[in-house]
């Protein structure tokens, strides 16, 4: 248990390094996707932004180091990292119009090592919550062996096993994954999408509740069958697989021969378990916000695909979203 829980401090601190690497180089990243004129000027900046902002809060600090506590340490951490010069610089990158745009960064932005860069956020999120889950899957798993495990904690077992099978699985296919042959256009859809993702995977790490023994049965039955149909359609969904609303291949074989969403289906399954499963009201309110911004993703994915696949409009009328025969 001790090695597990080193190992998800250790995996909590991977992803929270790159997590800050990423906001902080946020406007160079942003200047590269729209292919700024001036996106070398802004990388340059950027990499030189936190030893300025550094030298010149230093110079004016009036509080002496060793009286700083780890609170305020934080805090002036992200003013090094985050200050006037960022934020100038991320309005910059973020709104300025661009009247010619570099072609060569164009160019760069199809490229599968560019997909791969830009997923690894979301990948470092996904290992992060495989540790977080791991000293529990172990510890029930140990039970079922002994012969010592009931009935809430068999289900509990599946239900943490497939989720763990559902985080691997996504880095493993946004690994492999193939080249967008088209990707969604706007702010909207593309904050949707993160948000969506890091909520549902967030919810792992609210407090369990405290329930009685039906409902806490379902609670695990709903995650445990949502994960493991997740996991199922993943794995049919292949090299296709997206975060952001992206056309890749057309898959309407399996389960999408029923629905168009078999995947948002399955996992809005496993939210209301897992709503049912951690302490109100964060769990409400994140598995609110996961099923909301799963009907925008599928919304904005569509209107890809369509542009993507001229036959999508027939699947999408012989089909429903999310219910067979009735949404």
């Amino acid at each position: 248990m001790e090695q597990g829980l080193a190992g998800t401090a250790g995996s909590g601190a991977l992803f929270g390094l790159i997590l800050v690497l990423y906001i902080y180089l946020a406007p160079a990243m942003i200047a590269f996707v729209r292919a700024h004129e001036r996106f070398w000027i802004i990388l340059a900046l950027n990499l030189v932004l936190a030893p300025v902002q550094s030298i010149l809060f230093q110079s004016f600090m009036t509080i002496s180091p060793e009286g700083i506590t780890s609170n305020e340490a934080t805090r002036i951490g992200l003013l090094v990292l985050l200050g006037p010069g960022w934020v100038a610089l991320m309005a910059w990158a973020a709104l300025a119009k661009v009247a010619a745009p570099i072609a060569r960064l164009q160019t760069w932005r199809e490229t599968k090592i560019f997909d791969f860069v830009a997923t690894l956020p979301l990948i470092a999120w996904f290992v992060q919550s495989t540790m977080l889950i791991r000293p529990r899957l172990a510890e029930t798993g140990n039970m079922i062996l002994a012969g010592e495990a009931d009935l809430i904690s068999t289900l509990l077992f599946f239900s943490l096993l497939f989720s763990a099978l559902f985080c691997l699985l996504s880095v493993y296919l946004l690994v492999i994954r193939d080249k967008p042959v088209l990707r969604t256009q706007g702010l909207l859809p593309r904050v949707a999408a993160i948000t969506g993702t890091f909520l549902g995977v967030g919810m792992l790490r609210l407090p369990v509740a405290d329930l009685n023994l039906p409902v806490q049965a379902l609670a695990f039955l709903l995650t445990a069958l949502g994960s493991a149909a997740s996991a199922a359609v993943l794995w049919r969904l292949g090299k296709s697989f997206s975060i952001m609303p992206e056309a890749r291949t057309l898959v309407t074989e399996g389960p999408y021969n029923y629905i168009r969403h078999p995947l948002y289906a399955a996992e809005i399954i496993t939210v209301f378990g897992m709503i049912m499963q951690y302490q109100q009201p964060w769990s409400l309110v994140m598995g609110g916000g996961v099923i909301a911004f799963q009907v925008i993703r599928s919304l904005y994915e569509e209107r890809v695909l369509v542009r993507a696949f001229p036959e999508y409009e027939a699947y999408r009328a012989r089909t429903k979203r999310f219910i067979p025969g009735i949404i």
